[in-house]
């Protein structure tokens, strides 16, 4: 939904190009106000909500086989395509050694949304065996009481029957083998809602008080982390903490190469002989992909499919040159939107009711702001749900932290 100003605005856009381009290239990464004809061009926001970009996709015709190969959900143990992080799985490597030497052990491992934190954990089961030793489990929820604890604790350790009280799990939890749990999506233990604190601490405590047995692996955003740490001092009781980062430029040109080559799809450009794996066209493209992503692989698959186009005489796909990404609507933003913004990034999702007990408004001034923010497409939610959950849209949730930062909403 587009207002009277924004109209006004995007008028004027071509004779203040210059300026409005810098400034842009600035806000999602890029270090110099220097940049090539490729990414002069802006991108509607709403194209990556993914209700809108699986839609966008199909209008153009691309392969099922690229999107395949370009998907953005977690990587399996052992698929070829997960790339990099040889520093953390060296890392875990050691943390497993002192565990099984008997050293009480627990490891966090953080990182923006996007870096690629649940296809990581997901390769630990190679690190650690798969004789049974191994369980990932995720967090679905947050834990708003005590038996909310003792219920998701029991399911992460597979127990049928959920503990009756924190002394009987702790208990069964130090009668079985010595196991090592992986706990994804850490961010729902992040939540601001009276009566929370009690149940996310003993989530937090029957974890330390079973890590002389059991080896504890929680996964986490980086926002979440930083609340976790802030108000229940979750640092102090993890022996390490592995800080993903966005990949770099050659781990990016990595991925990017060999998600292309596995999809089998080619592009209609030549290859100048030798040993060069890559369509002149991609290779070209790679340096603007990675500024314009800043390393983030889902935003970069994003410029990448939206740079290709079926070319109607052979139907192989052409390359164009990839445009940025419009971010101007978070200027306009007021103060209440941007809190707003600013807590959905640290608890990962919020559903409507969630909004409106940690900023006491009512039902509808919560619902109205929430669908306010997901019409600018600066929000993404699943329509299919009969509550939905409001997250940043994934695809550019960093360059809108980032924003958050940068303005003192998010710290």
């Amino acid at each position: 939904m587009t207002n009277p100003s924004q109209n006004s605005f995007f008028s004027t856009v071509a004779g203040a190009f210059i300026d409005l381009s810098q400034r842009l290239l600035l806000l999602v990464g890029i270090r110099s106000v220097e940049h090539t004809e490729a990414i002069k061009a802006l991108t509607d926001l709403c194209l990556a909500q993914s209700a809108r970009r699986a839609r966008h996709y199909k209008e153009k015709a691309l392969p099922e086989a690229l999107l395949q190969a370009f998907t953005v959900e977690p990587l399996a143990a052992g698929d070829v395509r997960f790339v990099g992080r040889e520093e953390g799985l060296t890392r875990i490597s050691s943390a497993l050694e002192l565990w099984r030497a008997g050293q009480s052990t627990m490891i966090s491992v953080t990182g923006l949304q996007g870096c690629g934190l649940s296809s990581f954990l997901l390769q630990l089961e190679q690190s650690v065996g798969s004789n049974g030793t191994f369980r990932y489990s995720k967090l679905t929820r947050r834990p708003y009481d005590i038996n909310d604890t003792l219920t998701m604790l029991s399911e992460f350790v597979g127990f049928e029957q959920p503990a009756k009280n924190v002394e009987e799990l702790l208990g069964r939890i130090n009668e079985l083998p010595p196991r090592v749990f992986v706990i994804d999506n850490g961010y729902f233990l992040s939540c601001r809602v009276m009566g929370a604190h009690a149940a996310i601490r003993v989530f937090g405590a029957v974890m330390v008080a079973t890590q002389q047995r059991h080896l504890w692996i929680l996964g986490c955003e980086e926002y979440a982390w930083r609340r976790l740490t802030y108000i229940y001092h979750a640092d102090r009781y993890f022996t390490d903490r592995i800080q993903l980062a966005m990949f770099s430029g050659p781990d990016l040109d990595q991925c990017l190469a060999l998600r292309q080559q596995m999809s089998g799809v080619l592009l209609n450009s030549k290859m100048d002989g030798g040993d060069k794996e890559l369509p002149d066209d991609l290779e070209s493209e790679l340096p603007t992909l990675y500024k314009l992503s800043n390393g983030k692989p889902d935003l970069a698959f994003f410029y990448y499919l939206g740079g290709l186009q079926v070319n109607p005489d052979n139907k192989q796909l052409d390359m164009k040159s990839v445009s940025a990404l419009d971010f101007s609507a978070l200027k306009k933003l007021i103060r209440e939107e941007l809190f707003t913004l600013a807590e959905v990034a640290v608890h990962g999702n919020m559903t409507i009711d969630d909004h409106r007990a940690l900023f006491r408004s009512s039902r509808e001034e919560s619902w109205l702001l929430l669908e306010r923010l997901y019409q600018q497409c600066l929000l993404d939610k699943d329509e299919t749900e009969e509550e939905p959950r409001y997250r940043l849209v994934p695809v550019y949730s960093e360059v809108i932290s980032r924003y958050l930062t940068s303005t003192n909403y998010l710290y």
